[in-house]
């Protein structure tokens, strides 16, 4: 490969990995007093939690990212940084996610069935993208010292392509619920919950399949062009779904129609407890 080619390919990534830390600290400041209302008074529950870890765990890894882009590290050995990065990332990824099947949970009536089913599957898919991906990277070299070089292998596609049949899944099941028990439902609630996911299911699926487009079929030298903006951007979606539920919430417990439940399909002004 063209000498000036790679390097074009390793200064795009770089610049496109140090901009997403820089969007990321922005809609931080910029969501905060939303964050402060919505989150900071709330009791700490499994909902919180996740999107303590989805909310700031991203920090560490577009922090980690970056700092790989930019330092100067010849002739050490990156192979624990670079499997610390991975980690954070995934876990970063998982978390937001994991905002998202509490919120399909609540669509299908916390129905405790559907929730198992929906983690076994979380579960399944994380495993085979981890083990495959490590599998498939097959190191040839026994060499303990890597050469630090800001790429990433062809493999990390599998992983997007778990994450795509997943939120596809996710996807498909609001869909039937929605028009099977939602269909004449005029509750804001109920419309700002399946749009919501919906605007954020479809941007992460667009981000996920760039992702693999680029990690598959472009030069290698530009492979992790989509490393800290595709964690960044299921960090900042998965945070304004959330503030924009409980912000619904708030207006639907305080409007004149307001019916203490949560979702029935036979109570179209339902309002589920978001905490």
């Amino acid at each position: 490969m063209d000498t000036p080619l790679i390097n074009t390919g390793i200064q795009t990534a770089k610049y496109c990995n140090v901009a997403g830390l820089g969007v990321l600290i922005f809609d931080y400041f910029l969501t905060l007093e939303r964050e402060v209302r919505w989150t900071w008074t709330r009791r700490w529950n499994i909902s919180r939690v996740i999107f303590v870890i989805s909310r700031y765990m991203p920090f560490a890894a577009a922090g980690m990212t970056s700092y790989a882009a930019i330092a100067t590290r010849a002739n050490e050995d990156c192979n624990n940084f670079s499997s610390a990065s991975n980690a954070i990332h995934i876990i970063s990824i998982v978390a937001a996610e994991g905002l998202l099947i509490i919120r399909t949970y609540a669509f299908w009536q916390y129905n405790k069935k559907f929730l198992a089913v929906l983690l076994v599957l979380a579960s399944i898919c994380i495993a085979c993208a981890v083990s495959i991906t490590q599998v498939a990277n097959n190191p040839s070299s026994n060499s303990p010292t890597s050469d630090c070089t800001f790429q990433a292998d062809r493999s990390s596609a599998i992983q997007y392509g778990f994450l795509v049949a997943y939120q596809l899944l996710l996807m498909s099941c609001m869909v039937f619920k929605r028009y099977r028990d939602y269909r004449d439902s005029d509750s804001r609630l109920v419309k700002v919950i399946f749009k919501g996911a919906m605007r954020y299911m479809t941007a992460m699926i667009f981000v996920s399949v760039v992702n693999i487009v680029i990690t598959s079929a472009v030069p290698i030298s530009y492979d992790m062009t989509m490393d800290v903006p595709q964690v960044v951007l299921h960090s900042v979606l998965a945070s304004r779904v959330l503030f924009s539920l409980r912000e619904s919430d708030q207006e639907e417990r305080e409007g004149v129609a307001f019916m203490t439940s949560t979702f029935r399909p036979d109570q179209i002004h339902a309002s589920p407890e978001l905490d």
